[in-house]
């Protein structure tokens, strides 16, 4: 029995990891002032973020083509391979919702697992690679699943950002939080709950601040980190990650640190300066 991993680009798996990983990416659209890209193909990060502050409405994203979600499955399929779809948090897209009905017009439902990964980015990416360490030694699809839940139910995920604007905008959290946020000028550390939703978790008065805040979640909440493959992801803030990871190193010993940067489609969301991080709580 083989296995073959479909993620969204949400997930911001960098191209080289999925290849070789054997990950299969399908794009998701952004669609910026009346046209219309597809994530990887004809639209990659470096431009989006460089001519960001230089659109005059915010982008705005949607689920992958069904057809084309139901054309990777099948593909899979005629390959021998079952599927193993992970995506974006049902709570934030639709695209979970849409996997299913493909999965149950497809012409071997039973074959065809799509798993909501109630997360964003980089961690449900980071999902997706461990999933994919289990899978090639699984013997069955029922105990590869349990590990890979498990692995889903102690993902955290913890974020800071520049602005809160362009999420309210985006209606991914509440006009209420944004105007508290730009009243006291902070920088908020926000966090995606269980189910897949995103909530605000603290706020601090400085970027350095936040990112030493994001240290000390960590610190407090990781499990085992000699044994654990952290992720951060951010967007258009390299030196940032890097320091976040310096910091990292500096109190616990970890396996390693994968850093990744956030695409265009949840980039649409969080805006520049946005850093993340993900591990196992």
């Amino acid at each position: 029995m083989s296995f073959k991993i479909i993620v969204d680009s949400a997930s911001d798996i960098p191209f080289d990891r999925a290849s070789a990983a054997g990950i299969v990416t399908v794009p998701m659209p952004v669609n910026i002032e009346g046209m219309t890209f597809l994530e990887g193909v004809n639209l990659i990060t470096k431009d989006f973020y460089a001519n960001f502050e230089n659109y005059k409405e915010l982008p705005k994203t949607s689920q992958p083509n069904p057809t084309t979600l139901l054309e990777h499955y099948e593909r899979t399929l005629s390959e021998g391979h079952e599927v193993v779809a992970i995506h974006l948090s049902s709570a934030l897209s639709s695209t979970f919702a849409t996997a299913q009905m493909m999965r149950n017009i497809s012409s071997a439902p039973e074959q065809v697992h799509i798993i909501d990964s109630f997360g964003a980015s980089f961690g449900y990416g980071l999902l997706a690679l461990l999933a994919q360490q289990i899978l090639t030694s699984a013997v069955s699809w029922d105990e590869a699943e349990d590990k890979i839940l498990a692995i889903r139910k102690n993902m955290r995920y913890v974020f800071t950002l520049d602005t809160l604007e362009y999420l309210v905008k985006g209606g991914r959290v509440s006009k209420a939080v944004g105007l508290i946020g730009g009243l006291l000028d902070v920088k908020p550390i926000l966090h995606i709950t269980p189910d897949g939703r995103i909530e605000p978790f603290a706020k601090v008065r400085s970027r350095r601040a936040a990112i030493r805040k994001l240290v000390d979640i960590l610190g407090h909440e990781i499990a085992h980190p000699e044994q654990q493959v952290i992720g951060i992801s951010h967007s258009d803030c390299l030196e940032d990650a890097l320091f976040l990871a310096d910091q990292i190193r500096q109190i616990v010993t970890v396996k390693d640190i994968w850093i990744s940067e956030i695409g265009c489609v949840v980039g649409s969301h969080t805006g520049p300066g946005t850093l993340a991080l993900f591990y196992q709580a």
